[in-house]
């Protein structure tokens, strides 16, 4: 999917409407809310999932003698690695923006390389070199998201939105594969910020204490280093996209209600 397409959706997705109530102190998903109230829950989450490092299309080169010719290959290999994360969380009734959590967060990047590079002289292919890069990367990020959230009911609703990571290289293991002529192989920045888009479906326990929430979440915008609309990272000869997918476990916190006043005459505003 274009990036344009992606971001058309994600609009799309903030001007529809949204409705929530709070009641008996934990969140109340549905058509109806109360309107003094502002926040409906607010807690903290851990969550677990894998990256997918996705590749884009094959890199192919030639050069030329006299009478022999190099024709090179480069076709990545997305690999799955792992996630953790650890935050806090806000929902309210708000129209537009009802959602905001930020965190830290773990990452293991794998990406991987076949490359080939055959020989002909004179026409006649006389022999075939294969070499394999592999990419190891452990990060930390910090991230920041603003989202909608739409109630299908009390007890599911969708989450969208955009946000901002700004990741830390911690380790790289990196194994090179073959080099393109007059081309060094590329690899991330050590520090990088990028804008994302992800998506959730939040599903409610029977208490309305917990929420378990599977999310994606991939780059569309990279800030640091400024790539203009590219959002990849590049590894070896070619590039790969970032893809996140995660089981968020939410627990809420309970709203604590303002201590009743003092008030040894008995007297209320109704008297």
């Amino acid at each position: 999917m274009k990036k344009n397409q992606i971001i058309l959706i994600v609009m799309l997705f903030f001007v529809t409407g949204l409705s929530a109530q709070n009641r008996n102190q934990n969140i109340k998903l549905g058509k109806e809310y109360g309107k003094g109230v502002k926040t409906l829950a607010k807690g903290w989450y851990f969550g677990l999932g894998l990256t997918f490092m996705q590749p884009y299309l094959k890199e192919t080169a030639t050069f030329d003698t006299l009478n022999t010719r190099y024709e090179y290959e480069a076709k990545p290999k997305g690999k799955f690695g792992a996630t953790a994360e650890i935050g806090l969380f806000k929902m309210t009734n708000r129209k537009v923006i009802n959602y905001r959590d930020f965190g830290l967060r773990w990452k293991w990047f794998r990406a991987g390389e076949n490359f080939t590079t055959t020989t002909y002289q004179n026409n006649i292919n006389t022999g075939t070199l294969e070499q394999e890069g592999k990419s190891s990367d452990h990060l930390l990020s910090l991230h920041y998201n603003l989202g909608y959230r739409y109630d299908r009911d009390d007890r599911m609703f969708f989450i969208n939105g955009l946000g901002l990571n700004a990741d830390y290289f911690l380790i790289k293991k990196r194994t090179d594969s073959g080099v393109m002529p007059g081309v060094e192989h590329r690899y991330p920045d050590n520090f990088a910020i990028q804008m994302h888009y992800f998506f959730g479906i939040g599903f409610v326990s029977s208490s309305k204490k917990t929420i378990i929430m599977p999310m994606i979440e991939t780059p569309i915008v990279n800030f640091m280093p400024f790539t203009h609309i590219v959002s990849t990272h590049p590894y070896f000869n070619t590039r790969f996209r970032p893809i996140l997918l995660t089981v968020r476990f939410m627990f809420l916190r309970q709203n604590k209600s303002c201590p009743p006043v003092y008030n040894p005459a008995g007297v209320g505003p109704e008297k």
